[in-house]
């Protein structure tokens, strides 16, 4: 004896199915950043929903194509503004926008890397896969991908993984782990980079590699990097200062660029 589900019954079963290979992305954009790629007035946010405000009133704005460094010392809430454009952390007060839109977590035009990204030691994902990750922004999660080879071998090879392709990610160092994200976001095709703290974890060679990658001027993508270092902010084309709960542009050239070398 065969058992039929009403249709209406059959719909609520397989809606969980069919909005899984979305998530947790956001819809595909597709119109290139011009203009502001960040805009923010009065905004304010906290670490926790519950917390003290890490910065409060901010207003900034960070041009399509700008190279912007978010200083201050440690804890001054760098990785709070971070989190709020990722759309991880929802701002208390305020309005903010990133690329045209409040923050969406999973945007595909927006790649986010945490301080101190970690993975579960066994756990079975080669270095390859977790940089073809990145075309799942725009083909879900679980819709298998054969077109992407070439653009994550050449994400690879920008990054000086080639060698390491096929190892497991618990198994890289710190260096090699941070540019293998990066080579994700490259995959991905973002256009705004935010980064907390990339240098902290970087031996030399890979900080070389990371920086040729940042400021080389035929990439068209914004960057927003925190550090705590003002030495790391010789290069960009925008300073900003978080201190003491307010966030003050330091320094801005004129039509971001050309990119400053140290």
């Amino acid at each position: 004896m065969s058992l039929h589900f009403p249709t209406w019954l059959q719909r609520i079963n397989d809606a969980p199915l069919e909005l899984l290979p979305t998530l947790p992305y956001a819809s595909v954009e597709k119109a290139p950043c011009q203009g502001i790629a960040v805009q923010a007035t009065d905004l304010s946010a906290s670490a926790r929903p519950d917390g003290h405000l890490a910065f409060e009133q901010a207003t900034l704005e960070i041009p399509c194509g700008c190279r912007a460094a978010l200083i201050g010392p440690n804890g001054s809430g760098k990785s709070t503004v971070l989190r709020v454009l990722a759309g991880l952390i929802k701002p208390r007060s305020g309005k903010v926008q990133v690329l045209g839109s409040p923050p969406a977590l999973g945007r595909s035009r927006v790649a986010y890397l945490s301080q101190r990204p970690t993975f579960t030691e066994n756990f079975p994902l080669q270095l390859r896969r977790l940089v073809q990750m990145g075309t799942y922004a725009h083909h879900g999660w679980f819709e298998e991908c054969h077109h992407g080879n070439q653009g994550v071998n050449r994400a690879l090879e920008l990054m000086g993984l080639t060698d390491l392709a096929d190892r497991p990610v618990h198994t890289l160092s710190g260096g090699q782990l941070q540019r293998g994200l990066l080579a994700r976001a490259t995959v991905q095709g973002a256009e705004i980079l935010l980064l907390d703290e990339p240098f902290a974890a970087l031996d030399q060679a890979s900080r070389d590699i990371v920086e040729k990658f940042l400021f080389d001027q035929g990439h068209a993508f914004t960057v927003i990097m925190a550090t705590h270092d003002p030495a790391d902010s010789r290069r960009f084309d925008r300073i900003l200062e978080i201190r003491n709960g307010t966030v003050t542009t330091t320094h801005s050239c004129a039509g971001h660029g050309p990119h400053h070398h140290a």
